[in-house]
């Protein structure tokens, strides 16, 4: 006896994609403002440069990135009106995930000043977030 595929439609995997995006990058964001607590003038200062830096981020790497993820989504099994929910990324993004979180661990335990481990996040998490709107908008477009 095999196992169903937990097949979704398309719409569904650019918005779990997207969904994804968003969830961490709120999170990464929280963590950096944390380490950034008690707030005073300068975390104001470093918040908002790294919110610009995020959004940079996102339309220089992540925008590419996206587009490419959204045009494999919609040629996947064209004769298929459901796909298996777990492509919703390409299996070298699943590996480049794994490095990431290792990466994520590292850098947690290395000795960086709280405030420039804070601007870090707080910069991937605006990237993560910003990009993750692509997806949203490209879930109509399918």
């Amino acid at each position: 006896m095999s196992i169903p595929e937990p097949a979704v439609k398309r719409t569904t995997l650019v918005f779990t994609a997207g969904l994804l995006w968003a969830v961490i990058g709120i999170f990464l964001f929280g963590r950096g403002i944390t380490k950034l607590l008690p707030l005073d003038e300068v975390s104001y200062i470093v918040i908002a440069v790294g919110v610009l830096l995020g959004i940079l981020k996102s339309r220089l790497v992540f925008q590419n990135i996206i587009d490419k993820n959204v045009a494999r989504i919609k040629s996947l099994s064209p004769h298929k009106e459901k796909i298996c929910l777990f492509a919703f990324q390409a299996i070298q993004s699943y590996l480049i995930a794994g490095f990431m979180i290792g990466l994520g661990i590292l850098l947690r335990h290395l000795p960086i000043p709280p405030l420039y481990y804070g601007t870090i996040l707080i910069i991937i998490g605006t990237a993560l977030f910003v990009a993750s709107l692509r997806y949203f908008n490209a879930k109509q477009e399918l």
